[in-house]
Parts: structure tokens; C-alpha cells; sequence
């Protein structure tokens, strides 16, 4: 019988877990840098929200590119697992 994890890359592999840790990291700079810009917009610190906006901009794109790195390294080919 096959077994139906066989080739596929699991929660154990050190990259998938590197690059997910990495994501969650991103996506909290970009929390606490976008709750930075607002405050520093309502400070009337333009430049410094515009700063903190743009990296949480990046941040959160960032973090996107990580989960979809991690989706698609962990998706299953569609002829592998057969029963």
C-alpha cells in the first residue's frame, strides 16, 4: 500500500517551518508598524507615518509571499496518492 505522505514535504521539514515562522514574523512588524503609522498620523508626524506605512506595506507583503511559498511547497501532486 502507498502511504499517502510519501513525497510530500510535512510540518517536520526545516525549510516549510523556517519559512512559516518567518511569515508570522512578517505579518506582526506589519501589525504593530501600521499601528505606529496611525498614531503617528494622528500626531501629525506625516513623515514618520509615511515610513511606518511603507513597512507595513512590505511587511505584509512579505508575509503573504511566505505563505504562499509554504501552501504550495505543501500541496500535493494530484496523480501521487492513489489507494
Amino acid at each position: 500500500m502507498i502511504d499517502r505522505a510519501e513525497g510530500i514535504p510535512g510540518s517536520d521539514d526545516p525549510f516549510n517551518e523556517t519559512v512559516a515562522t518567518t511569515g508570522l514574523f512578517l505579518i506582526v512588524t506589519a501589525i504593530i508598524a501600521l499601528a505606529f503609522a496611525l498614531a503617528s498620523w494622528g500626531l501629525s508626524e506625516n513623515l514618520i507615518a509615511l515610513f511606518a506605512g511603507a513597512i507595513a506595506v512590505v511587511s505584509f507583503t512579505a508575509s503573504i509571499l511566505c505563505f504562499m511559498n509554504q501552501a504550495t511547497d505543501a500541496a500535493p501532486s494530484t496523480g501521487e496518492a492513489t489507494a
